[in-house]
């Protein structure tokens, strides 16, 4: 039995004339054209070239190989585009849940990107802190901040790490200065945790460091803990992924959390689902130095 993927340089070379310009088209050494074009007369007992100093010529044979063979490159070619529309037409729901934080800062711009790959596939975003169960099918998808995972029926996916610091708003750096060491901290005003950050650790840390210090703001979610750092409004601690241009980084110390994608074992094949999946990993993977704070600097 001859070998399909023969027939390219077959017709390579009733394109090109030689092995060398197949050799060159297809992106191979010379050597293996010839070789390959070799192997595949051999397989099929029928001569398919005249070799000549000038190059190489189709017999009549091989001239009627080749048109079969322009067939089977066009019947591929239907192949790969029929799936890719296939693709496209990916439809359904996926329920997907996650911290507000990675929901609004990469979440969202993927789920922009999935709308326009993917029209038919909707996301159901579900952002909070409590864990929803995916063994009892609350979710199809989570994406974890913290512990490693110990449901064993679970796929589980280690990211990278989240990464927090001490940061402020370079306005109030301007303003009042930066702490050289903790024990400056008491000289200055700082954010603290409230409600459900109450006892966030780089909270609970800054609350500890800087006994004494005035506290402006007290804040129960950390977009709100983001909007008063770059504000201005006193001193707090923020992940790398609500870092901008506004802040500088204040002290040498900063919180590293694991960052797990999951999902049930039964749902690996599910079209939409994997096709979330991939779109999240490729995502993630672009934006990770943003999130562990690898990709930038601030000071």
């Amino acid at each position: 039995m001859y070998d399909w993927n023969d027939l390219k340089f077959l017709l390579a070379i009733a394109r090109t004339g030689s092995t060398l310009g197949a050799a060159k088209a297809l992106g191979v050494n010379q050597t293996t054209v010839a070789r390959r074009s070799e192997a595949l007369e051999d397989a099929l007992g029928i001569q398919l070239f005249e070799r000549r100093p000038g190059g190489y010529r189709l017999t009549v044979r091989g001239q009627e190989l080749a048109a079969m063979a322009e067939a089977v490159e066009a019947g591929a070619i239907h192949i790969a585009d029929t799936a890719a529309s296939w693709r496209r037409q990916i439809s359904g729901t996926v329920r997907v849940t996650t911290t507000e934080l990675v929901a609004t800062a990469i979440l969202a711009p993927l789920i922009s990107q999935l709308s326009a790959t993917h029209p038919g596939l909707t996301v159901e975003l579900i952002a909070g802190d409590k864990r929803l169960d995916l063994q009892r099918n609350e979710v199809d998808v989570a994406i974890r901040v913290g512990s490693n995972p110990s449901e064993p029926s679970l796929i589980q996916k280690h990211l990278g790490e989240s990464v927090w610091a001490i940061f402020a708003a370079r306005s109030y750096a301007d303003q009042h200065g930066l702490p050289a060491t903790a024990e400056d901290l008491a000289g200055h005003t700082i954010l603290a945790g409230g409600g459900d950050l109450d006892t966030l650790q780089p909270l609970a840390w800054l609350s500890e460091a800087a006994a004494g210090a005035r506290i402006a703001m007290r804040c129960n979610s950390v977009p709100n803990l983001i909007a008063a750092v770059r504000s201005g409004v006193g001193i707090g601690p923020l992940p790398y992924t609500g870092v901008d241009e506004t802040v500088v980084r204040c002290l040498d110390v900063e919180w590293r959390s694991d960052i797990w994608l999951l999902y049930h074992e039964t749902q690996r094949t599910t079209p939409h689902i994997r096709a979330f999946l991939d779109a999240f990993t490729a995502y993630f993977a672009t934006v990770r130095g943003k999130v562990d704070g690898t990709a930038f600097a601030v000071h």
